[in-house]
């Protein structure tokens, strides 16, 4: 294996850490009457700070659509120019549910910018129609399939989709936790972070089936400077609204380099969902104030490698170590490392091989998990040691004289060649992942 190898395996190592694996938590952190359920999460790993309910399935209204834009700004891959054409399902299959939207018709041509916007600023629900059809490839139903797979793919045990807009149906459902592990997700595509904390009026121009101008404003009156209920550290958010669901809301917020995700869903009114998360992101930061470096340990495990039909030895893998935000009172010594691990390796396969960190929370903060991937150390010279080697189920069919000496060679030479092209097309595929998950 080559340096330039090496370094490009090593920063796939640092992509993968940033998506460190988010693990169940004990419940901590304030108690909440007038909302059911919250979750407190920091946006760099995933590891719960604090909550109430947050595995509880309930309906999520608008807050749906951050899978909705998420997926969108995944298709899209930062280009958002070209032209969406509005279909007949988009605006009917709304009729008689009283829900928001921009007066789409159908037939016109919205550019994808501007369907990003509506849907994220004034809600639209036709809007999350056309896009659920942009990114699921053909109709709406693909689209909301494309969501649940999504989903399935984080990991999320509490959430199925049964629409991109978030009208409650009995099959439409989401919890804290799920929803913010979405979010996290969602802010690692292409422009969607943009578009999540965009404060400014967006102005939609006139497009061929429609004369007027359009115009989205901030929805959201903890982001609006001159409410009552402004809250300075929310960078960008969400809110939605139903009979059945109440009152939801999620957010982005930061203050002095702490990045945390917060959610509530089912607060009874608008002003019990504010005054909620606004003492939900107090408390959050003034009990996490920065970050704790966790290092690095070498030898954390072993693990025996498999390949060329036998086993050739056994590999440490490393811990990569992480950093955590952790109340007063914590520090590394209260986090504790363990791993998990097959028992044996196949050449060729993906390793699936973890780091978990646990946060002993004690009354401080939630007990919580986060994990990321070991890194395998030694494999050159494994391989390397390995040369040579004959497995002992060959040795009963070896031809005599020289010629085991010229095809075992070129044999070996073979075998190693091709496990080096295995390996390496690994690693590229390991370099590809990254998606948190549960």
């Amino acid at each position: 294996m080559n340096k330039r190898m090496t370094t490009a395996l090593a920063a796939a190592a640092v992509m993968l850490l940033l998506a460190a694996f988010a693990l169940p938590a004990s419940a901590a952190g304030p108690v909440l009457t007038a909302t059911r359920a919250y979750c407190i999460m920091d946006a760099d790993t995933g590891l719960v700070l604090a909550e109430q309910n947050m595995d509880e399935e309930l309906h999520p209204a608008s807050i749906t659509k951050v899978m909705t834009l998420g997926l969108a700004c995944e298709k899209a891959q930062g280009d958002w120019s070209g032209l969406v054409t509005v279909s007949y399902e988009d605006v009917y299959s709304l009729a008689g549910t009283d829900s928001s939207h921009i007066a789409l018709l159908e037939g016109e041509q919205v550019p994808l910018e501007a369907l990003l916007y509506a849907t994220m600023m004034a809600s639209a629900n036709d809007g999350a129609n056309a896009l659920a059809e942009y990114f699921g490839g053909g109709s709406i139903a693909d689209g909301v399939a494309a969501m649940n797979e999504q989903a399935a793919e984080l990991g999320l045990q509490h959430t199925h989709f049964a629409n991109p807009h978030g009208i409650s149906d009995d099959d439409h459902y989401t919890s804290c936790y799920d929803i913010a592990q979405i979010l996290r997700w969602a802010l690692g595509q292409p422009g969607f972070e943009e578009l999540f904390t965009n404060n400014e009026i967006y102005v939609m121009a006139p497009t061929n089936l429609q004369p007027v101008t359009r115009y989205f404003s901030q929805q959201d009156s903890m982001r609006v400077g001159s409410s009552m209920f402004h809250q300075a550290d929310i960078l960008g958010s969400k809110i939605g609204y139903t009979d059945i669901a109440r009152q939801t809301y999620i957010c982005l917020a930061e203050r002095n380099g702490v990045r945390l995700i917060c959610v509530t869903m089912r607060s009874e009114s608008r002003s019990d969902r504010y005054a909620d998360v606004r003492s939900l992101l107090e408390y959050a930061f003034a009990t996490w104030t920065g970050y704790t470096d966790i290092p690095p340990q070498a030898g954390a495990a072993s693990i025996q490698v498999q390949g060329g039909g036998g086993l050739l030895g056994a590999l440490q893998l490393e811990a990569p170590g992480i950093r955590l935000p952790l109340a007063a009172g914590l520090g590394a010594a209260d986090v504790a490392l363990s791993v998990e691990l097959p028992e044996v390796y196949t050449l060729g396969d993906e390793l699936e091989a973890w780091a978990v960190y646990t946060v002993n929370g004690g009354g401080a903060q939630a007990t919580a998990s986060v994990r990321a991937p070991l890194t395998l150390t030694g494999l050159d010279e494994l391989l390397e040691a390995s040369r040579g080697f004959v497995h002992p189920a060959a040795e009963d069919v070896e031809p005599e004289g020289y010629l085991p000496l010229i095809f075992g060679a070129a044999a070996l030479a073979a075998a190693v060649a091709g496990v080096g092209m295995t390996l390496y097309g690994l690693r590229l595929r390991r370099r590809a992942r990254g998606r948190p998950g549960r």
